[in-house]
């Protein structure tokens, strides 16, 4: 979270060609080496991706480096691009931070800490993960649970659909403040810009899971111990900080759960899944006074949505909130939209295994 962002200005209405890929994480798998099939956005005729955001589950206690590679419409495929060192809690845990500038005169993919996007000009049909295990003893187990691409495209300026929800309804959950805790200097500057770690403690919690806590040196009186656990587990040594969105939905995945990072449509897309009762981790920015009743402006930050009231104004537990029932609040619908539509709508899917999804409108966004 930043007090003085720099934010681009964004209309309302914006739409993005979406899908999630599931790839058969059962299949492909060469001694401690797995490679997903080959996995297609499923766009109309003509649209192609700039943008894949890669999830992955493991079971605990397991290491891998994962890669990622795209298919040139006019090329081929590029080479292998790493994604990520995922080790086991307490190892280092990093990913690629890679500028426009680092392009070649190939003009290959950009592996931006968490996003592939596309170079300029060049055009994607497919992409291919990578995974190799740390530790080649893990195989037989075939400890990867889930894998998923979420591919999106520009697409045509369209109106909210199909119009705001008219049935109230909230998820409870219980709200936390990163406020509570102090800057520091290491984990990413600690409560500040422990937006995503708190973010996702609220909603494990929700779920039930037992999280472990930090040694009570590590937490201000009043301040909930599991954060700072949280913050360290999903820490990215190489972009220092702790909002990674696939390494919190591996973390999450980690404790069992099934934890995607995927772009919905609209917020009739989160409404659907809040309703069915599943929060959503949410990821927005905007300027000072953009969103009525927020205190603060960013650049970029992670809340929960939890629910709609009755005119379709989203209901929050926002981290970035002095605690307590302070951080349940609600968001104008049309603001609170233009602020997540800067990250293209992008959300933490998680749910418990077993939990069977609302049926989805169209583009299968989940």
């Amino acid at each position: 979270m930043s007090s003085d962002p720099v934010v681009p200005p964004q209309p309302a209405g914006r739409a993005w060609h979406t899908h999630l890929v599931r790839a058969d994480a059962t299949t492909g798998w060469e001694g401690p080496h797995w490679t997903s099939d080959v996995l297609a956005p499923g766009f109309a005729a003509g649209v192609h991706p700039d943008e894949a955001i890669a999830s992955w589950n493991l079971a605990p206690g397991v290491g891998a480096d994962i890669e990622i590679r795209a298919r040139s419409v006019d090329t081929g495929w590029h080479p292998w691009q790493w994604l990520a060192r995922w080790g086991a809690v307490g190892d280092r845990r990093s990913a690629p931070t890679e500028h426009a500038g680092d392009r070649s005169a190939r003009r290959r993919p950009i592996v931006d800490t968490d996003i592939l996007r596309s170079a300029a000009g060049d055009r994607w049909d497919a992409v291919q993960l990578r995974l190799t295990l740390h530790d080649e003893s893990a195989a037989p187990a075939r400890p990867l649970r889930l894998a998923t691409v979420s591919f999106s495209a520009p697409g045509a300026p369209v109106a909210d659909e199909p119009g705001p929800p008219t049935t109230p309804h909230a998820v409870s959950v219980a709200p936390l403040s990163q406020r509570a805790y102090p800057s520091r200097e290491d984990l990413g500057g600690g409560g500040p810009a422990w937006c995503s770690p708190t973010s996702l403690t609220m909603v494990a919690s929700t779920w039930g899971v037992d999280i472990p806590s930090d040694a009570s040196a590590e937490t201000p009186a009043g301040a909930d111990p599991r954060v700072p656990w949280v913050a360290r587990a999903v820490y990215d040594s190489s972009y220092d900080g702790t909002g990674n969105w696939a390494f919190n939905v591996a973390l999450a995945g980690e404790w069992g759960l099934r934890a995607v990072v995927t772009r919905l449509l609209s917020l009739h897309d989160a409404h659907q899944l809040t309703r069915s009762g599943i929060p959503l981790v949410a990821s927005i920015s905007f300027r000072d006074g953009e969103l009525p009743g927020a205190d603060y402006a960013t650049a970029g930050h992670l809340l929960v949505i939890r629910g709609f009231d009755a005119r379709g104004n989203v209901l929050v537990a926002d981290p970035a909130s002095p605690g307590g029932a302070a951080g349940l609040r609600t968001y104008p619908r049309d603001a609170f939209d233009r602020a997540w539509s800067r990250s293209r709508r992008t959300v933490y899917l998680i749910s418990p295994s077993g939990r069977t999804l609302p049926p989805h409108d169209g583009a299968a966004a989940w």
